[in-house]
Parts: C-alpha cells; sequence; structure tokens
C-alpha cells in the first residue's frame, strides 16, 4: 500500500538519522570527544579550608577563597584546583574566537617557564570542541620563536560552569585571568587583556601575600585574638580588580 510504503521509508530515514548522530558523537564532532578521550563537565566543590580559614567565605571576589572546582584536561584527567595549594595559580578563561587571548598566551607561557614549580597555570577553554582546542595550543607561536604552548592544566569548560562560577559581569569579558596565592585566596582578577609585566607583578604579590598570611598566624597564634590570617586577607583585598 503507498501509505505503507511511505511509513516503512520514514521509518528507515529515522534510522539513518539515528545512526549517522551516533557516529558524530562518537566521533567527537558534535561533542567534546577526540582519540577516546572523554570531556566531562566541570564539578564545582566546597574549597578545604585551613582552621584560620573557618570563617572566609568562598566566592570568585579577590580576598575569598577561589571555588573550588574539578576540571577535566584535554587528554580526560581531571584535576582538582586545590591539589595545587603551595602554589600560585593562575586561572585563565580562553577561547580560540577570542582575538586578545592570541596575544595573551604566549606570555602566560613565558611566565609559567621562568616560574617554575612556584606556579600553577590553569587555562580553561570555553565554547570549542577538543581537537580545535588542541590544534590551536600547539600551533600558537611562542615569544622564544617556537611553537606550540602548554600550561600546568589545559582544561575544558564544555558548559561553562567554570565560568559562570567566577565571572559575574555583562557582557561577559574575555579573556579573564585570576590569580590564586599559595593558601588558596584571590588575590587579583583581571578581565580583558593581561600583558607579562602585570603577569609577573600578580604572582609576585601572591607569593608575597602567602609569606605575609604565615607570619601573621604565628605571630598571633594563641594570642586570644580573631585570627590574623584573616585580617591579613581583608588587607590583600584591596591590591587589584581591573576591568579592560
Amino acid at each position: 500500500m503507498p501509505f505503507r510504503r511511505r511509513l516503512a521509508a520514514l521509518a528507515g530515514l529515522v534510522v539513518i538519522v539515528a545512526v549517522v548522530i551516533g557516529g558524530l558523537l562518537a566521533g567527537g564532532l558534535l561533542g567534546n570527544q577526540a582519540g577516546g578521550k572523554g570531556i566531562e563537565d566541570v564539578q564545582l566543590l566546597d574549597p578545604p579550608r585551613s582552621p584560620a580559614q573557618s570563617g572566609l567565605q568562598a566566592g570568585p571576589e579577590v580576598g575569598r577563597l577561589a571555588p573550588d572546582f574539578e576540571i577535566s584536561a584535554f587528554d580526560g584527567s581531571r584535576h582538582r584546583l586545590s591539589d595545587f595549594r603551595g602554589k600560585v595559580v593562575y586561572l585563565n578563561f580562553w577561547g580560540t574566537w577570542c582575538t586578545p587571548c592570541l596575544f595573551e598566551m604566549p606570555d602566560i607561557q613565558q611566565l609559567l617557564d621562568r616560574y617554575g614549580e612556584r606556579l600553577a597555570v590553569v587555562s580553561v577553554n570555553r565554547r570549542n570542541k577538543l581537537s580545535d582546542a588542541e590544534q590551536y595550543l600547539q600551533e600558537l607561536p611562542r615569544t622564544d620563536g617556537g611553537t606550540g604552548v602548554s600550561f600546568t592544566v589545559n582544561g575544558m569548560d564544555p558548559a561553562d560552569t567554570l565560568y559562570d562560577t567566577y565571572v559575574k559581569l555583562y557582557p561577559p569579558p574575555m579573556p579573564v585571568s585570576i590569580f590564586i596565592n599559595a593558601e588558596g585566596v584571590i588575590t587579583h582578577v583581571y578581565n580583558g587583556l593581561v600583558r607579562l609585566p602585570q603577569m609577573e607583578q600578580s604572582v609576585s604579590e601572591g607569593l608575597a601575600s602567602t609569606s605575609a598570611a604565615r607570619n601573621d598566624v604565628a605571630a598571633g597564634a594563641g594570642d586570644g585574638h580573631p585570627p590574623a590570617y584573616v585580617a591579613g586577607l581583608e588587607a590583600i583585598a584591596s591590591v587589584t580588580v581591573r576591568t579592560g
């Protein structure tokens, strides 16, 4: 019957479309998959606190504990922000469609090379397929004349979970750079392009603020006053918040 033939043809078309879509998903053309590496969404976590930080709130503002998270790297491995306690962390949001990121990332590589184990760079890609993000970093010119950059964690934020947690401005800026000291406290926030001298100053001040906070805790231990560490963090809060 003509109607039955049309119905059968339609059913066959649905099956073909389903197979094609399934193949695209398996091949990574519609999702963040490449070479069998699955990219999970970012998981938000409560940051661990030292006894001196018990009253310190978490949030994206300078002077607060950086919201903790677990993120997938390009190879599918998972990394937690708080695992980098003891180092200054440079959290950088970028995308291949972000022109200022092109100029910023070679400086970030130079910064990481300079500070070594004292610094962890967590780069967070937004809105790109995994293969595109990987190719972009591999082909990016370096300041030393070479090609390709790679950071402590080359992370993916496929649903903008992390970006929406850390960035509360509208219209949303790009790139965004956040510096976190070795105690897990945000010391600097930059919305827009950052150049190497600003990066170096931010890392140096992040290292200095960590040392000062530890000295405050040691000096105030057992004196009956509120934790001096918290007071020190309030002073840190005035260091830098930059837009543009």
